[in-house]
């Protein structure tokens, strides 16, 4: 089956947060306690986070051609690595991929954190407290987008939320023509528009169009992937300490941390 992507075209997000809100409302999730002006501009909440999956963060106005000024707005979520940093260092294999999508088993997950710690997009982020009336969110356990694969609809509820056409859906390489033949007159009014997440950890599920160059918006063009020589050796020390948990969570975790700490020194996965 041909694998599906979004299309991020940062050239006509509005910063409504309809994408924000549908996917809150789809899966059910808490809301944020925040102020106001929680980041750049008007960014809220701040970044995503347990209970928040899908996040648009508002950059500085560029006034440096004063008659023109341009203000980039970025809709961000799980980018849905084809080589996902985070798959690969889960001990209990909690996170999988289903439909080309990467996806978190809440049941698995034992909270170590190695998802977190392991993307360099900070996308998954463990739950730190139970929410009273959600049920769905567990203390301890790591969540974010899962693209509406858990709970299946034809459109994801951000795409179908979106009134600018900023957010799309459809086959990868489909998206990536479509980017590419939007870039070409992007370019005429941005010259340093760009597209990423074609190559990235052998390719993303999110395609992004830039106003400006990647580094520009803090990401990484060149991606280091992670060292699985040291995954595997922390993984099989693991698999050793976790014979003494007696199957209890809490010593799962313990036991990860340690395996971690030994083999890196305390370095996580660097």
């Amino acid at each position: 089956m041909a694998e599906k992507a979004f299309l991020v075209d940062t050239t006509k997000c509005q910063g409504c947060r309809a994408c924000q809100v549908a996917c809150k409302q789809w899966n059910d999730n808490p809301g944020e306690k925040t102020e106001f002006f929680a980041g750049p501009e008007f960014t809220n909440p701040g970044e995503l986070s347990a209970i928040t999956w899908n996040h648009v963060r508002f950059y500085e106005v560029d006034r440096s051609n004063p008659s023109r000024p341009v203000w980039s707005i970025r809709h961000t979520k799980c980018y849905h690595c084809k080589e996902a940093n985070c798959l690969h260092v889960c001990p209990v294999k909690a996170i999988s991929k289903v439909d080309g999508w990467t996806v978190i088993d809440q049941d698995k997950c034992i909270g170590c954190g190695s998802c977190v710690e392991a993307c360099i997009y900070k996308v998954p982020h463990l739950a730190e407290q139970e929410y009273e009336g959600y049920v769905q969110i567990k203390k301890d356990k790591s969540y974010k987008c899962h693209a509406c694969v858990k709970n299946p609809r034809e459109i994801p509820a951000c795409v179908n939320a979106c009134p600018s056409g900023a957010l799309t859906y459809d086959y990868r390489h489909k998206v990536v023509e479509t980017a590419k033949e939007r870039l070409k007159e992007y370019k005429k009014i941005f010259p340093n528009a760009s597209i990423y997440g074609i190559d990235q950890f052998g390719g993303l599920n999110v395609i992004t169009i830039l106003k400006d160059k990647p580094e520009q918006f803090g990401l990484e063009v060149a991606p280091k992937p992670i060292d699985m020589t040291k995954v595997e050796a922390i993984h099989d020390l693991y698999a050793i300490l976790s014979l003494f948990t007696i199957g209890l969570t809490s010593l799962k975790r313990a036991a990860f941390r340690i395996a971690r700490s030994i083999v890196t020194g305390g370095n996580g996965f660097a």
